[in-house]
């Protein structure tokens, strides 16, 4: 200190006049790297004995054109970080609600292959009966429609995820990009700040700073980059929003077009037993009053094998009689009432025996002809019968499963999810 004092009265006595050097404004600052210390700062001695008694007038003007352009700074990147922060939540909130609708759309996915390949096992089941009227019937062409509306609505949730899963990758890819930038705008501030209350006489102030990086951007390539930022965010959670209605929009028309399907399908399975139903019992009521025929008809053919027998009985002995009569004596043999009686018996019974034989022999044609068409309807009520048994199989199947298709509607973008991304909190460096 005295020897700064002595030094001020020698330069006084000599009037010699020191100048500063020139000022430099905002735009010419040098960004390169820095000199050495010797070079970098003069001692606070030099410094106080070159401006004793120079015209200053201009130092408190770029001091304060210094911290301003300074605060200024700080106030702008203090700004984008919090439409950063803004942007980061609003990734983040996105990303959950892909993540969700991810969940509900791959166990979409799950249910679709599981009911296609039930829908499959119906087709196989109803097509095995290798009947040649059955791939014109309604339930099959029901099922296959139904199979084939399940196939088709796997296919198209299959490449939604693949899209999906797209979209959360880009998601997840300028959330990183965020916040990096998030951090580095962090780290700005705190370098910012720390010139703004840099004083000169703290023992932090003898540190030497970390070296310059050689890299430089210009303003307008940080604020493009900054806008591009924040502008990209902004485009893929507005565009992946949309997206997400739209996906869920087409899950709840599938499950609607399942639903109808599944319903008319289920009408269709119900119709076919009701009509195998009314005809199995018709069939059954038909073979019933055919045994009944045939018990009939055995029984009538079974009395007039009796009476056949009866009469080819009597009239062996009325034959039998009138050949004792025939071997009478000359003139006793003669056609008397006797003769005449057993002649007239003989001839009635024989013509009777004709006439019994004719009816039996038409009654047992009958009772072959019932009993042929008791094997017919009895070969159809079996066939009506598998069918039926095949058909409530089939509803069984189709009952078996149903499409528990969670429709909660995810296209809120808003923050009800919390800690859903592993990444850092950028909470913490905004307090």
């Amino acid at each position: 200190m005295w020897k700064n004092h002595a030094e001020e009265d020698n330069l006084q006595k000599s009037g010699s006049k020191l100048t500063l050097p020139a000022l430099s404004d905002s735009k010419s600052l040098p960004f390169n790297r820095a000199q050495p210390q010797r070079d970098q700062a003069l001692k606070m001695d030099d410094l106080f004995f070159s401006m004793w008694g120079s015209n200053i007038s201009q130092v408190p003007l770029a001091i304060h054109n210094t911290m301003g352009h300074l605060k200024s700074r700080h106030i702008e990147v203090s700004h984008w970080q919090a439409y950063i922060y803004e942007a980061i939540q609003q990734v983040e909130r996105e990303i959950a609600c892909l993540e969700q609708m991810k969940e509900m759309a791959e166990r979409c996915l799950q249910e679709r292959r599981l009911y296609s390949q039930l829908m499959r096992d119906c087709v196989a089941l109803s097509s095995g009966l290798c009947l040649a009227g059955l791939r014109q019937d309604q339930v099959f062409i029901k099922l296959k429609k139904e199979e084939q509306l399940s196939n088709e609505s796997g296919e198209v949730l299959q490449k939604k995820i693949f899209i999906l899963l797209d979209k959360l990758s880009s998601l997840k890819t300028i959330h990183s990009q965020l916040l990096m930038d998030f951090q580095d705008k962090v780290e700005a501030i705190k370098l910012t700040s720390r010139c703004i209350t840099f004083e000169e006489e703290t023992p932090c102030s003898r540190l030497l700073p970390a070296p310059c990086k050689s890299i430089h951007v210009s303003y307008e390539e940080w604020l493009s980059h900054c806008q591009s930022l924040k502008l990209t965010a902004d485009n893929l959670v507005k565009d992946s929003s949309s997206w997400r209605g739209n996906l869920q929009f087409l899950l709840a028309n599938q499950k609607n077009s399942h639903e109808r399907q599944r319903c008319s399908t289920g009408e269709s399975l119900r119709r076919k037993i009701h009509d195998l139903t009314k005809i199995n019992d018709k069939l059954n009521m038909e073979r019933q009053s055919i045994n009944h025929e045939i018990s009939d008809l055995t029984k009538s053919a079974q009395r007039l094998a009796n009476y056949i027998h009866n009469c080819e009985c009597r009239l062996h002995q009325t034959t039998h009689l009138l050949d004792f009569l025939n071997q009478r004596p000359r003139f006793e043999l003669c056609l008397d009432h006797p003769h005449n009686y057993l002649t007239l018996e003989r001839h009635d019974l024989a013509a009777m025996v004709a006439g019994l034989q004719l009816v039996l022999q038409r009654t047992q044609q009958n009772l072959a002809m019932a009993r042929r068409h008791l094997a017919f309807v009895e070969d159809k009520l079996a066939r009506n019968a598998q069918t039926l048994e095949v058909v409530q199989r089939c509803q069984n199947f189709h009952q078996s499963f149903r499409l528990a298709v969670d429709t909660a509607v995810v296209l809120s973008n808003k923050p009800r999810l919390c800690g859903t991304l592993d990444s850092s909190n950028p909470h913490t460096d905004l307090q």
